[in-house]
């Protein structure tokens, strides 16, 4: 039986590991795919500077204070996560860091489904914003210490669209503001901002009309936080 490993992979993984294996470099496709999963998790859970992963895994998935992960199986599954990721990364982050003479084919293999597996449970993690501290906490991911920015950065994006993925007019847009890319981002690995593509409907006579448009909207979690900068 023939399986296309491709289908069973996380894009990233597909992205980064897939052509190192296919070119026999497994050392290097072992640790590119573990490699995008802290790469992923630094940048779901916004992770500016070094931080040892094993201390960022803690605190993302244990009660407090800021930012905090959530597993979409329910609260008692976090500390379950948190051992995955730990032991995940122990062993075989550190192992394609260090044992690459001993990473053969197989190794590589199993190491990709695993990293898939892990950003896939990453994608599906929503942030949990109840207790991250208000929106001084927000604005100190997004690295904005004005309230008003940060309403003017939100209203933005809002309503905001793009013509079949033709974006470089909202990019510049968005730098005439003040504002960069990796705020941008965040909005979205904060969960803040969603972003929506359906199929465009010409008006009769229009000559050349977009296949697709995309659109943003807040969620839930952005529209609160517009309603308690107004208030």
């Amino acid at each position: 039986m023939n399986i296309d490993i491709k289908e069973h992979l996380n894009p990233k993984v597909v992205h980064h590991c897939l052509r190192l294996f296919e070119i026999e470099r497994y050392p290097e496709c072992a640790h590119t795919a573990m490699k995008q999963v802290e790469i992923d998790f630094n940048k779901k859970c916004g992770v500016k500077s070094f931080t040892p992963i094993s201390h960022t895994i803690k605190k993302m998935f244990t009660p407090g204070k800021g930012v905090r992960l959530k597993v979409p199986f329910g609260e008692e599954e976090q500390k379950y996560a948190q051992e995955l990721f730990n032991g995940a990364f122990k062993y075989y982050r550190n192992y394609t860091a260090h044992q690459q003479d001993n990473v053969t084919r197989d190794i590589a293999l199993r190491v990709m489904f695993i990293a898939s597996e892990l950003l896939d449970l990453l994608d599906a993690c929503s942030l949990s914003l109840e207790e991250l501290g208000g929106i001084n906490e927000i604005k100190n991911v997004l690295g904005i210490d004005d309230n008003n920015r940060l309403n003017e950065l939100l209203s933005f994006v809002d309503g905001s669209w793009i013509a079949d993925d033709a974006c470089d007019g909202f990019f510049e847009d968005l730098a005439k503001r003040g504002f960069t890319v990796d705020q941008y981002e965040k909005l979205f690995e904060l969960n803040i901002v969603c972003y929506e593509e359906k199929p465009y409907k010409p008006d009769e006579g229009e000559l050349y009309p977009p296949e697709r448009i995309g659109f943003f909207e807040l969620t839930d979690i952005g529209k609160e936080i517009i309603e308690t900068i107004k208030n």
